[in-house]
């Protein structure tokens, strides 16, 4: 049985990003990214639940490819997060795809 929710394929990231938990950035990690949403590793960060909330991701000296997107939680766990991106223009579709592709191969 596949208990397998995800409609995007995903590609492992572990990159450093940052979660805006009431306006103050927070360091995360992206373990998983793709186009519908994350996992995300609390490293910082207060032990709140919030509906929503930013996300920025980038790679290191690239500011072609960061970008700021809005996430709402799914599930999470201890210090772990499965997060769905919610109303993204599409130039923020862009340069997610970008970012993706650059991290290289995408897992089914």
């Amino acid at each position: 049985m596949n208990t397998e929710r995800r409609a995007a394929r995903r590609a492992p990231a572990h990159l450093f990003c940052n979660q805006y938990i009431d306006g103050t950035p927070f360091l995360g990690e992206a373990l998983e990214l793709s186009m519908s949403g994350a996992l995300v590793r609390r490293v910082m960060g207060p032990e709140v639940e919030r509906a929503c909330y930013a996300l920025e991701l980038g790679l290191a000296g690239d500011p072609e490819r960061r970008v700021m997107l809005v996430a709402s939680p799914v599930w999470r766990v201890g210090a772990y997060e499965a997060v769905k991106f919610v109303a993204q223009s599409l130039g923020d579709r862009l340069k997610l795809a970008s970012l993706i592709g650059a991290l290289g191969p995408v897992a089914a």
